[in-house]
C-alpha cells in the first residue's frame, strides 16, 4: 500500500479496503477479511464502518495509511482484531480487551440472555459470576438488571484488572474477588445467591490442533483449556456451587456444543433438577441451565 505514480489520490477508502481485504484472504488468519478489514479501518481513522461508505472515494494520505498498515499486518499474523482495537461489543456494551482475557464471543450472549431470565420475577437478585474474565457476563447483568447485587470472581490478577476497569467505564457495580474456584476452601462464604453463572474453560487439550492461531497464539490457554477431558470445572461446580446457593437457586453454564449431554449427566448424578439446555444461533448447544431444591 506504498504512494504509486499519481500520489496519494489513488489510495481512497474503497480503494484501501479492497487491497486490503484481498491481503487479509491471502493471509489465511481470517474467515471474514472484509469485516476486519473495515473495523481496523475505521477504528484507525477515527471512523464508524457506515462513514467509511459515505467517503468511500476519500483520498487517505500516507500519515492516515500507516497506522492502519501496522494493524492490518498484525492480524494477517493472527492476532484477534479486539486485542487491534482494545474493545470488543457485547450485550451491546463496549468492552475493553486485551491479551490478559478471553475475546468476548456473540454464543456466550446466549448465557446472559438465560441468567436475565432465570431472574427476572426475583427482586434484587443475588448472582454470583464464576471466572469472569473481561466482565462481559457480570457487568452486562449488572447494567441490565440495577437493583442486582453481583459478585465475580477470576483466578487471574489481569483478568480482574481488566474487569475493574470495563466496570468504571460502563458504571456498572460488581464486587471483584480473586480466588481459584477449583478450591473447595474458597466456596466457605457467608453469601447465598440465587444464580451462579459461568463460561469456564471447557475445551479438551487434545482438541489443541484444531484451534485457530488468532485463539491459540493470542488468548490465554488458561481460559480455554480444562484437563483431561474438558469437563473438570463442571464436575467441580456441580458439587461446589449449592454450598453459596439459596434453596430454589439455579445454575447457568455455558458448554461446548458437543457437551450437553455429558454435563447434563454430570449435574443430574449430583442432585440439581429441571436440568435444560438451550442453544445458540446456530442451534448448538449452547448454555445448561439448573435448580438447586436443597437438602
Amino acid at each position: 500500500m506504498s504512494t504509486a505514480a499519481g500520489g496519494d489520490s489513488l489510495w481512497t477508502i474503497g480503494r484501501v479496503l479492497t487491497w486490503s481485504t484481498t491481503y487479509l484472504t491471502e493471509s489465511g488468519q481470517t474467515s471474514s477479511p472484509r469485516l476486519d478489514a473495515e473495523v481496523l479501518l475505521a477504528h484507525s481513522l477515527g471512523l464508524t464502518r457506515i462513514q467509511l461508505y459515505t467517503e468511500f472515494d476519500k483520498p487517505l494520505t500516507a500519515h492516515e495509511r500507516e497506522p492502519f498498515k501496522a494493524n492490518l499486518k498484525r492480524r494477517s499474523q493472527g492476532e484477534p482484531v479486539a486485542y487491534i482495537t482494545g474493545v470488543k461489543e457485547f450485550m451491546g456494551y463496549e468492552f475493553s480487551v486485551g491479551p490478559e482475557v478471553l475475546v468476548p464471543r456473540p454464543d456466550t450472549e446466549i448465557l446472559v440472555e438465560a441468567a436475565l431470565a432465570l431472574v427476572k420475577d426475583i427482586e434484587a437478585p443475588a448472582i454470583l459470576d464464576v471466572g469472569t474474565g473481561s466482565g462481559c457476563i457480570a457487568l452486562s447483568l449488572a447494567l441490565k438488571r440495577p437493583d442486582a447485587q453481583i459478585s465475580a470472581w477470576d483466578i487471574d490478577e489481569g483478568a480482574l484488572g481488566v474487569a475493574t476497569s470495563n466496570a468504571t467505564k460502563l458504571g456498572a457495580t460488581v464486587s471483584f474477588r480473586r480466588c481459584d474456584a477449583l478450591q473447595s476452601d474458597v466456596w466457605q462464604v457467608g453469601e447465598r445467591f440465587d444464580l451462579l453463572v459461568s463460561n469456564p474453560p471447557y475445551i479438551r487439550p487434545d482438541e489443541r490442533a484444531s484451534l485457530p492461531n488468532s485463539v491459540l497464539g493470542f488468548e490465554p490457554l488458561h481460559a480455554l483449556f480444562a484437563a483431561p477431558d474438558g469437563l473438570s470445572f463442571y464436575r467441580s461446580l456441580a458439587v461446589t456451587a449449592p454450598s453459596v446457593l439459596k434453596k430454589g437457586g439455579h445454575l447457568a453454564l455455558e458448554i461446548g456444543y458437543t457437551q450437553a449431554a455429558a454435563v447434563m449427566a454430570i449435574l443430574a448424578e449430583a442432585g440439581w433438577s429441571h436440568v435444560t439446555c438451550h442453544k445458540d444461533w446456530e442451534r448448538r448447544d449452547r448454555v445448561i441451565q439448573a435448580e438447586w431444591a436443597g437438602e
